[in-house]
């Protein structure tokens, strides 16, 4: 079982958008996902379809000992795609967490082990924050960091505060967290802006910037709405195939 969180510190980049469609991507090839909602926006949560939702969340599970991750896990319209709420159900669990005397950084990494081993991969769609607690929290247990960003000067600027936090904790307590690398989204191709970002991207992180990127699409709208990751709503849209190659270079580098 492989866990990815999807952050940046920047909103707006796609992070929910990605989680769900490399989720999604996943799925079509034939894994189990779980997805894993940490964001108080809860919007991973919100556009998917649950077919199946238990009582118990996660705020549940953190706060009384006798539930287990499994009882808060919520099935949805797509087969093998898993989730566990987030929002507003999730303000206890942060409270509980904030009054605990020691180890609170460590709450999530405890329970990892109560996910089922069926899962192929768990992906944790973050809020844009990185001091919020859930995601101090989120580092400290994942393996793997995906980072989203826009093509615009602040979010490319703010990449190096994400790589210096995720090197802290690799220091201090996580020293097998690591970074997948950036790539970029809601790319217009036919913009003179960003093709000079296409083509310099490689060079200004020569290690970490994925080839893949996505293309804006109208499609990757409607989604959401129609509560479905891309690949299923819209097989054969542009933004469908962009996604399909991030998922390719996301595996590839795993095995690297």
């Amino acid at each position: 079982m492989k866990t990815v969180a999807i952050m940046n510190q920047k909103g707006g980049t796609g992070k929910t958008t990605s989680a769900i469609n490399l989720a999604g991507e996943l799925v079509r090839r034939g894994k189990k996902v779980l997805i894993m909602d940490m964001d108080t926006q809860g919007n991973a949560t919100s556009n998917l379809e649950l077919t199946d939702i238990p009582a118990t969340t996660l705020a549940d599970v953190i706060c009384d000992k006798d539930r287990r991750i499994p009882d808060a896990i919520c099935h949805t319209s797509v087969e093998n795609l898993d989730v566990i709420r987030g929002g507003a159900l999730l303000a206890p669990a942060l409270t509980a967490m904030q009054e605990l005397p020691f180890g609170r950084d460590m709450t999530l990494r405890r329970l990892l082990p109560q996910i089922p081993q069926d899962y192929d991969f768990v992906f944790f769609d973050c809020s844009p924050s990185l001091e919020s607690l859930f995601n101090i929290n989120v580092l400290v247990a994942v393996q793997y960091i995906l980072i989203p960003i826009k093509v615009d000067k602040n979010s490319i600027e703010g990449y190096n505060v994400m790589l210096e936090t995720v090197q802290n904790v690799r220091e201090l307590v996580n020293p097998d967290i690591r970074v997948l690398g950036i790539f970029m989204t809601a790319v217009e191709s036919g913009s003179t802006l960003d093709k000079e970002m296409i083509a310099s991207f490689p060079q200004m992180l020569p290690e970490l910037a994925f080839r893949s990127y996505i293309r804006k699409n109208i499609d990757v709208k409607k989604a959401p709405l129609a509560l479905q990751p891309l690949c299923f709503f819209s097989p054969r849209c542009a933004a469908t195939a962009d996604y399909a190659a991030l998922c390719d270079e996301m595996l590839e580098r795993m095995e690297g």
